[in-house]
């Protein structure tokens, strides 16, 4: 049997559509579209305190806010600390269903004492020049829609 030809409509109507669009080529258009994905990843936004945070994923976010609070309880500082941003991280998926995230976060002290019962959210970063921020490595094991009593475990936590 022999093998069709292309239809040379199909093309035409294709580049005919790239064109509409404002891309000269399908690799044009390729980069676009990667550069958008790029852009929709990774989002620089202000937090309520001023702080410029580098934003990952919500995440990478939870999982970086829930290692400075179990970092908080454990220590004996006399204000708490929160994310100012995560420098750097790593996910790993750890099978059956949990997620490894290995970052280096930047954190700020803040105006709140700390309590086990501080709630970070509502804490500002102070603003004095003797303010204190730190950089710290945390490893998080996430479970996440997990029934456990916690979904998430600090196995690493460094802060200098």
């Amino acid at each position: 049997m022999a093998r069709q030809a292309s239809r040379p409509e199909h093309k035409i109507q294709e580049v005919s559509t790239l064109h509409t669009l404002g891309f000269k080529n399908r690799t044009e258009m390729a980069s676009i579209l990667v550069l958008l994905a790029v852009i929709a990843t990774v989002t620089t936004i202000v937090n309520g305190d001023g702080a410029v945070n580098q934003r990952y994923g919500p995440d990478v976010m939870r999982a970086a806010e829930f290692a400075i609070g179990f970092h908080n309880r454990m220590s004996n500082y006399p204000y708490a600390y929160k994310v100012i941003s995560v420098i750097s991280e790593n996910s790993q998926i750890y099978p059956p269903a949990r997620m490894k995230y290995t970052m280096t976060v930047k954190v700020g002290e803040t105006t709140c004492k700390n309590t086990d019962k501080v709630n970070l959210t509502d804490c500002r970063l102070q603003t004095s020049s003797d303010a204190k921020a730190m950089i710290c490595q945390f490893v998080v094991l996430a479970v996440p829609n997990a029934s456990f009593p916690t979904n998430s475990y600090l196995l690493s936590n460094k802060c200098n």
